[in-house]
């Protein structure tokens, strides 16, 4: 039986996702404060005896786009097409509030939930890279120049608001723009990019000039996360050094920057000192 999550689920919830990846997993974290949330659908799979043995997720990114997380099985309940039932509420659940898409991420090397999302009818659409550095105090002392990390030679600035428009043009028409399929990334998530996204970043500080380039980016947590940016190959490491340079100065532990796959951001990403993972991101017609 399907239902919405209850406050008494969280116990058995939390029980079957502590070890779901060889680091853990954060739907123990969360599980409370997503069954709090009126906005969310969250549901269970529960079995005769109404107790929970699977759970997954879904929300509203726009008035038309759906996210797809949490989805988690029961290792004893795993094989018996439990979650390919749970997907089809949460679709159910997002046409309702006028999804027309739903969308979610996986890690390349999870080869059964992408055997599952290709069965269920999604197709890849985007290809990404969750790249992260420590940064600060948090950052080992880099090797070489005395010990000390060279400043790159451009600066982030706060951007004017009227530069939202000619950034998402240049975007939209660049590299990266068509890469990135119009998707841009915050906290694991995407979502299809408009300029007044760009307008609003400028609005509370967080879309930043970097030379002829830009980037947009929130602090989270302690990470300064870039979720959007924008700028040419030839200049692509010395942005990414400027927003290394960037999360220092803001007293961040670690700078994440969400990036499309290209070969050239993505080696810029490297020699900044950034470990990259491949993902991809995929999508259905809802």
């Amino acid at each position: 039986m399907i239902r919405p999550a209850r406050r008494d689920d969280v116990t058995a919830i939390t029980a079957f996702t502590q070890d779901t990846f060889a680091w853990g997993d954060y739907v123990p974290d969360r599980i409370e404060a997503w069954i709090d949330d009126p906005d969310n659908g969250l549901f269970v799979f529960a079995d005769d005896d109404d107790h929970a043995v699977a759970v997954a997720r879904a929300e509203m990114l726009s008035p038309n786009e759906a996210w797809f997380g949490a989805l988690r099985v029961h290792p004893d309940h795993r094989g018996k097409r439990i979650a390919t039932l749970l997907a089809a509420v949460l679709m159910d659940w997002a046409r309702d509030r006028g999804s027309r898409v739903g969308r979610l991420l996986i890690e390349d090397w999870n080869r059964s939930s992408i055997v599952h999302v290709e069965r269920i009818g999604m197709r890849r659409v985007g290809a990404v890279s969750y790249c992260e550095r420590t940064v600060g105090d948090a950052s080992p002392m880099p090797g070489g120049n005395g010990g000390r990390r060279v400043p790159a030679s451009l600066r982030a600035r706060p951007a004017r608001a009227a530069e939202a428009e000619p950034a998402f043009a240049s975007w939209a028409v660049g590299e990266i723009g068509r890469a990135s399929r119009g998707l841009f990334g915050s906290q694991w998530k995407f979502r299809l990019l408009r300029p007044d996204d760009l307008y609003q970043a400028a609005q509370r500080g967080a879309l930043w000039e970097i030379g002829t380039g830009w980037a947009m980016a929130d602090m989270s947590g302690t990470s300064l996360e870039v979720g959007w940016l924008e700028v040419r190959e030839e200049n692509a490491d010395q942005l990414i050094r400027a927003l290394v340079d960037a999360a220092t100065t803001r007293d961040a532990e670690q700078l994440v920057l969400w990036l499309p796959s290209l070969p050239w951001l993505i080696r810029a990403a490297r020699k900044a000192g950034c470990d990259a993972e491949p993902m991809s991101i995929w999508e259905i017609a809802l």
